[in-house]
């Protein structure tokens, strides 16, 4: 089972992740960034010649890896280029140049999958058009470019996805989350552990480099939060779903429990709120599946049984991992176990701090706005007016009245810039991906197929307080589930693609077929 998640692309990927991490640092705000942005284009870009999907991991690695994409950039003509920027640059046109047009791959628009995305991409053009009338086309461009990464959705369609190629995924997807790990449990103790003077640069790296929010919660305790531990939410809910579902030795299931300890605690110190209720949400998708598969299945329930047992385990081992890292006394520590434990407390029944009271007070002239234009929107780049607590902002406007298009409340954000289009485009994906997960993977792995739901639930419930399917993040998980879901017409009836082979095929270089390849079966009964 723990093959699935750790294996030799695991460990590759991993280790480029951490080695971009420390030239990033060695290399911030020195004249070396564009030398070494240029030189991880080119990596990107000849990866991607050789193996379509080589190309593709990577992209996704950097995705779920950083939280917005700008570990490393570099001011052009205005605008900043950033490390995700040239991945995506490389990756396409490594895709369009070559395997498109030299190689001759197959036009993708030919499969039903991409037209589960029509509605969306028509919802996002109505944005950027009404936008552009209405708003400083700046402005547009900054609030609606994170939907550019759809365009990874041709490239995707044009690989045949066999279990060798999905691993690869489940794989990228588990190094990435594990680097997250590494650095959110890494940023914690350097915080609760060594002078100022050293606290400085660290924190102007993080903050510099949008990779994630450092804030002192007070008595020596600093939430870490980085919008990419997202991908620790998605392998917490398949890792889950692996012990609720698969009859592994008791040495696998140790091994499963353990990553579970580690993600339970990377979830914890976040203190994201959005995150615990996206989770409970999945949650309970996830037991509801599971209800519905094992109704009469006493081995089943006995699984389930074990598997639960060693999930509390797993929630306990991690809060003690969180105390063992603060208690720890070298060089020296400031926080206490005490402190740490008031702060959970504080977060989850405190219901009118600064960020909960400022959510709420936004939602009204955000209603407001969308009743003025329902079917259309008011496009990207609108702003709206609003009055906040937010202490950064009483500090210069007495009254806190706010202007942004960075907004919450994410379903009534997406009505508001592209219309009742918007939301409903998500929801018709929605069901489709939820149809193609488990028509492709429910036979051999019900287990994935059940986490793949419950994180599609997760990542919506958490979209309704904190965007994340108008960020990469969210719209790239979407993308990582399309390799792993049947395609199908809108009238349900399977298809299979008949594409014409490409002449002077290279070994590895394939073109897509119906995509109906099922993972190798690991780890026991499912």
């Amino acid at each position: 089972m723990l093959s699935q998640f750790i294996g030799k692309p695991f460990w590759i990927v991993l280790g480029a992740l951490g080695g971009v991490f420390v030239l990033a640092v060695l290399a911030f705000q020195t004249p070396f960034v564009p030398i070494l942005l240029a030189l991880i284009g080119i990596g990107v870009f000849l990866l991607t010649v050789r193996k379509l999907e080589w190309g593709l991991a990577a992209a996704f690695a950097e995705l779920f890896a950083n939280s917005h994409g700008h570990l490393l950039s570099v001011p052009v003509a205005g605008f900043s280029l950033s490390l995700r920027m040239v991945v995506f640059f490389a990756v396409l046109a490594a895709w369009l140049f070559f395997h498109r047009m030299i190689r001759r791959v197959p036009c993708p628009c030919r499969d039903p999958r991409f037209r589960w995305f029509f509605p969306l991409l028509v919802a996002v053009v109505i944005g950027f058009i009404v936008g552009v009338r209405q708003q400083d086309p700046r402005d547009v461009f900054q609030d609606g470019n994170a939907y550019f990464y759809l365009a990874y959705l041709l490239p995707l369609l044009n690989v045949s996805w066999g279990a060798a190629a999905r691993r690869l995924l489940i794989q990228t997807l588990s190094a990435s989350a594990a680097w997250v790990s590494l650095l959110t449990l890494g940023l914690l103790y350097v915080f609760t552990h060594f002078p100022v003077s050293i606290l400085g640069p660290v924190y102007t790296f993080i903050r510099d480099t949008r990779t994630g929010e450092l804030t002192d919660m007070g008595s020596g305790i600093f939430r870490v939060f980085l919008q990419s531990q997202f991908s620790v939410a998605l392998i917490f809910i398949l890792l889950i779903s692996a012990l609720w579902m698969i009859a592994g030795v008791r040495k696998e299931r140790a091994g499963l429990s353990a990553a579970l300890a580690v993600g339970c605690s990377i979830l914890l110190i976040s203190l994201s709120r959005s995150f615990w209720i996206g989770l409970t949400a999945g949650g309970l998708v996830l037991v509801v599946l599971f209800l519905i598969r094992q109704q009469r299945n006493m081995a089943g329930w006995q699984r389930f049984k074990n598997g639960v047992g060693w999930t509390v385990l797993a929630g306990a081992v991690g809060s003690v991992l969180l105390v063992l890292i603060i208690l720890f006394p070298y060089p020296y520590r400031v926080g206490s176990a005490d402190a740490l434990s008031g702060l959970f407390s504080s977060r989850t029944t405190d219901a009118g701090d600064v960020a909960v009271s400022s959510r709420w007070k936004l939602l009204p002239p955000m209603v407001e706005l969308i009743r003025q234009q329902p079917i259309t929107g008011n496009g990207f780049g609108q702003e709206v007016q609003f009055q906040t607590d937010d202490p950064r902002v009483r500090a210069f406007s007495p009254e806190g009245w706010w202007s942004t298009y960075a907004l919450e409340w994410g379903w009534f954000e997406l009505w508001l810039k592209m219309g009742i289009l918007g939301p409903l485009s998500f929801l018709f994906l929605l069901f489709f991906l939820v149809r193609g997960v488990r028509e492709e993977l429910n036979k051999e792995h019900v287990w994935m197929a059940n986490a793949f739901v419950a994180s599609l639930v997760m990542l919506y419930a958490t979209h309704t307080f904190s965007p994340y399917l108008n960020h990469p993040l969210g719209l790239g998980f979407l993308l990582f589930l399309v390799p792993f879901a049947a395609p199908r017409t809108l009238l349900g009836k399977p298809i299979v693609l008949h594409f014409p082979k490409p002449q002077k095929m290279e070994a590895g270089l394939r073109t897509t077929s119906a995509a109906s390849f099922a993972l190798e079966k690991v780890g026991g009964e499912n």
